[in-house]
């Protein structure tokens, strides 16, 4: 029972790391697009709601944030 109780912090904290990304990817994509792809920016709460219901909304967004940060640390890596 403990070794469960270990792994709740894990996966409040793997949710909010995969909310900052959807907000990034989706934030890059309206600037990218010039305003063309509109994702809705949710709040954490209704992202944890709308997030069980479908994955396939939240795969373009989360993929683009997670490309941005990897660019953002490849340019700083880079320059250093």
């Amino acid at each position: 029972m403990s070794i469960f109780l270990e792994f709740i912090p894990n996966i409040f904290a793997a949710l909010a790391f995969d909310f900052i990304l959807y907000i990034t990817g989706a934030s890059v994509l309206r600037v990218i697009s010039l305003g063309f792809f509109k994702y809705q920016l949710h709040s954490y709460g209704e992202y944890k709601k709308l997030k069980g219901r479908s994955k396939n909304d939240y795969l373009m967004p989360y993929i683009v944030g997670v490309s941005f940060y990897v660019l953002i640390f490849c340019l700083i890596a880079q320059l250093n």
